[in-house]
């Protein structure tokens, strides 16, 4: 069954009705922004990790002047819905995120270079349809995932910034009054945080109604908690999986995949060609290229000169 989703639009001063663009949500870009670990190597083995994973985020954001709308933390990858005015601030937001995560990862587990090289994906949205599915594909990983039933019942999101009063929430205190010790020890990082707007709870987690535009996503659906539930529950995670994740990775024509994987191969093995190598050789290479480059097991397959039924089984090894 094909559902149909409900016409969202705005009352204008007359009376009349208009349609929802995205205009009328915020005045900068949309991106949806992933990043995963090498390989797709698990990143937040417990629950200090993700709490810090969380903060780092925030951090991150607040540093590179982004605003995040919605967000969620997955054990070997990430998914955030950002707004700003440049894409080059996006992946400033990412690198930085990255830098102190992989300082954290390397000073808990000795994990060196598990973020380096990894794949980055940062996808402008251009319609409140595309708006709509990415952050029900954001909130509904989860669920996809099998990790709980309902998104709600996930603790690494922002699922519960939406359509939530907020009014008789404690502030516990402002990050920038935390003291250097509690700084190391609550936020794991030595960043001045002096002029940071931010609140921390308890558990020393920044709140997220400090830190999380949830006002774009409420708008998106019409200030309507029910039409935000409504979406939800009717999306088809993998068809929404291959539109906001593998479909954008297609604008990369093979020809331009084809001069970034020649490098990558010249690099590896020395200045030799694609059509050089041994098929062993092809094989070694495929997760690092598949990772490392905004392609598709197709493309992939097409490029590197194996069938695609290797390169998939290779792949999900």
């Amino acid at each position: 069954m094909k559902f149909r989703l409900p016409h969202l639009s705005l009352p204008e001063n007359n009376g009349h009705m208009k349609e929802l663009r995205l205009k009328d949500l915020h005045d900068g870009n949309l991106y949806h922004v992933c990043t995963e670990g090498l390989e797709q190597t698990t990143l937040m083995m417990d629950d200090e990790d993700y709490r810090v994973s969380w903060n780092y985020l925030a951090l991150a954001a607040w540093r590179t002047g982004v605003e995040i709308v919605a967000f969620v933390l997955m054990s070997n990858h990430i998914h955030e819905l950002i707004t700003c005015q440049y894409k080059q601030q996006a992946e400033k937001a990412i690198k930085l995120y990255k830098q102190l995560l992989g300082q954290y990862l390397k000073s808990k587990y000795g994990l060196t270079r598990i973020l380096h090289g990894s794949h980055d994906s940062i996808v402008c949205i251009d319609t409140i349809q595309y708006l709509m599915n990415c952050i029900a594909y954001i909130f509904r990983n989860p669920v996809s995932a099998k990790i709980c039933k309902r998104p709600g019942d996930y603790m690494w999101s922002s699922y519960t910034s939406c359509f939530n009063d907020h009014s008789n929430r404690t502030i516990v205190r402002k990050v920038s009054e935390l003291g250097f010790s509690k700084k190391r020890s609550m936020l794991r990082t030595a960043m001045d945080l002096t002029s940071c707007p931010y609140s921390i709870d308890d558990n020393g987690i920044i709140t997220l109604d400090s830190f999380v535009r949830n006002d774009i996503v409420e708008k998106a659906f019409w200030n309507s908690g029910k039409s935000f539930l409504y979406h939800l529950g009717c999306c088809n995670d993998a068809k929404m999986e291959y539109e906001l994740v593998y479909q954008p990775l297609m604008n990369v024509s093979d020809g331009e995949m084809h001069r970034m994987i020649t490098r990558h191969v010249a690099e590896r093995f020395r200045g030799r060609a694609i059509s050089e190598l041994s098929v062993s050789e092809k094989c070694s290479i495929l997760k690092s290229l598949f990772f490392s480059h905004n392609t598709t097991i197709p493309q992939l397959s097409r490029i590197i000169g194996l069938p695609r039924e290797l390169v998939r089984k290779i792949l999900s090894q």
